[in-house]
């Protein structure tokens, strides 16, 4: 039966395995007249979202700053609890009270959480079809990732058809000291937040490849950024290489990190300088792929 490396996970039953024998779940029986325990919290909790929704609904529609009073009135919330809402969404940012009139406006919070949505969604969208195509150019796994927070998480994948390969499930989050995509994500971050990574950082072992030495990590960063390639030589699945490059923006900056992963024993010179210029294509293509979403008037869908 062919072996798969599921991202360190344990492998999947196939279908030669004996089936899981099935659980039941007691349904709980309700006398009438009685409410069932979580029903009143599911209710408050649901008029609390809808609450939340309908001010920065309205905050978006007028499109200029409201005093408390208007809010609570044309929102048809009680005062008292519009109080403390409007207290948690001006800590998170979506909402900021203006300091001379003490009304209410949209927060940077919100328009970044859009931000990022739109481009989340285009870089999924016009990387697919590259992937598909680095994929089927170099015959092995191929995934972009992003940066979120102190991981790299993958948001979209080709795999490969073979029978031995490395499966790259999205939304897998990953150490970037581990991982040739997070080794480029670490390696083009402004230098006082690659600075802070390091320092707060606990290099915990995936194998015995994995780094763990922060002088070690920080020289590797510095040849990663004048070479423009990362590698990741069974550091966070034993017996997986990978290498991954910089999806860049026009400033520089790095968008994402696009790259494969194979067993070690298929890598040798010849493959290794196929694989580099097809992983640096697809992240030339994505690039320009991305420039160009985002020049397109707002509301129109991208199409690739």
């Amino acid at each position: 039966m062919a072996a798969a490396e599921r991202d360190g996970e344990a492998a999947q039953p196939s279908s030669e395995d004996p089936p899981m024998p099935r659980q039941r779940t007691a349904t709980p029986r309700i006398r009438p007249g009685v409410t069932a325990p979580d029903t009143v919290a599911t209710r408050s909790a649901v008029k609390s979202a809808d609450r939340v929704l309908d001010v920065l609904e309205l905050l978006a529609s007028t499109g200029r700053p409201m005093t408390h009073g208007e809010l609570a009135r044309r929102a048809a919330i009680p005062k008292s609890s519009l109080t403390p809402l409007l207290r948690n969404l001006a800590q998170r940012g979506y909402v900021e009270q203006l300091a001379h009139t003490q009304e209410f406006q949209l927060g940077e919070g919100t328009y970044a959480l859009a931000r990022r949505g739109a481009h989340s969604r285009d870089l999924v969208r016009v990387s697919e079809p590259w992937l598909q195509q680095l994929m089927h150019a170099t015959g092995e796994s191929a995934s972009v990732s992003v940066l979120r927070e102190d991981m790299a998480e993958r948001i979209a994948s080709a795999e490969s058809s073979k029978a031995v390969l490395y499966s790259m499930h999205v939304g897998v989050l990953q150490p970037l000291y581990a991982t040739s995509a997070g080794k480029i994500l670490l390696a083009w971050m402004p230098s006082a937040e690659r600075e802070a990574y390091l320092q707060r950082v606990k290099l915990l072992p995936r194998t015995e490849q994995t780094i763990r030495s922060p002088a070690v990590l920080r020289r590797q960063l510095e040849a990663i950024r004048e070479e423009g390639v990362a590698w990741s030589i069974g550091e966070f699945t034993a017996g997986i290489t990978g290498l991954a490059m910089p999806v860049l923006d026009v400033h520089g900056r790095a968008l994402a990190a696009v790259g494969v992963a194979l067993p070690a024993s298929r890598l040798d010179e010849p493959r290794k300088t196929k694989l580099l210029d097809a992983v640096r294509a697809a992240a030339q293509e994505i690039a320009r792929a991305v420039e160009a979403a985002q020049r397109r008037p707002a509301g129109k869908s991208v199409h690739v």
